[in-house]
């Protein structure tokens, strides 16, 4: 195969694999992630066993249940996340939970490897305390690398910088011997989370009304305008009146939505209509 006709043929992959990812998870991704998407999605053909990425793709196609969907979709999909990162979201967290103590039911829409759901577990044990009865976290991604990671909930000891050494203390056991340089959550702060798959455009949801917070940051971005009216609305259904949304600092629900009211930080207040 020569340069020319090879390049032609990575286009053509190319552009077959972002409609595909779009047409399942609603995600955009540039034609500037072109080179590294082919490396992917070769990987990806090897795995599998086909003789081309355009078989590949081709198989995924023809069968939505495929086993290398989940693959597929987790090679494109971007992690890059933090503890208690945009730390005055969780200020204004801390202040809604005060007000609704253990009846405050949260959802993390798009948890990535776990920190953000951690971050948010920290914020309601310290306000209500480990032991009082209050519903879980839900902690959902469509990753299913990701969450397998976050259930684990062990991490690096440099992925915890944006923690006080007090929450350190509390909230996480450092390992040694083999395990040096790492930390996993205590069982206090993990049994207050509960993780799973969860493709945002299957709109498989949990019942309307049912979330007093949900967090969704830094997702919206990756959809075009139209999938973001769908989302938003069904955040919307999913939202008890007066629940917060949380969204990412480069976001924003203008003209995407009437149902919610900014209140400032991108956060928006679920209207009572």
């Amino acid at each position: 195969m020569d340069a020319l006709t090879r390049s032609a043929w990575t286009d053509a992959s190319y552009k077959h694999a972002l409609k595909m990812l779009h047409d399942r998870s609603g995600i955009i991704v540039g034609e500037h992630k072109m080179k590294s998407s082919e490396r992917l999605l070769e990987g990806l053909r090897k795995e599998f066993g086909f003789v081309t990425i355009d078989d590949f793709l081709m198989a995924l196609d023809k069968d939505r249940d495929h086993t290398g969907w989940p693959a597929f979709i987790n090679s494109f999909t971007i992690n890059h996340t933090a503890f208690f990162r945009e730390p005055h979201h969780f200020e204004i967290l801390a202040q809604h939970i005060e007000k609704l103590r253990t009846n405050c039911a949260i959802w993390c829409a798009s948890c990535s490897t776990g920190e953000e759901p951690y971050s948010i577990a920290m914020v309601l044990n310290e306000i209500v305390g480990e032991q009082a009865a209050c519903p879980r976290i839900v902690a959902t991604d469509i990753d299913s690398q990701a969450i397998k990671r976050a259930k684990a909930g062990v991490y690096s000891l440099d992925r915890l910088t944006g923690i006080s050494e007090e929450r350190l203390r509390r909230h996480f056991l450092k390992g040694n011997n083999q395990f040096e340089g790492m930390a996993k959550v205590k069982p206090a702060l993990s049994a207050r989370v509960e993780f799973s798959e969860l493709n945002l455009m299957s709109f498989s949801w949990p019942k309307p009304a049912m979330f007093d917070v949900i967090f969704c940051r830094n997702t919206m971005i990756y959809f075009d305008h139209d999938t973001q009216v769908r989302l938003v609305a069904s955040f919307a259904r999913s939202m008890k009146p007066g629940g917060l949304l949380f969204i990412g600092h480069s976001e924003t629900l203008a003209s995407t939505t009437d149902q919610f009211t900014l209140l400032g930080q991108t956060v928006y207040k679920r209207n009572h209509r």
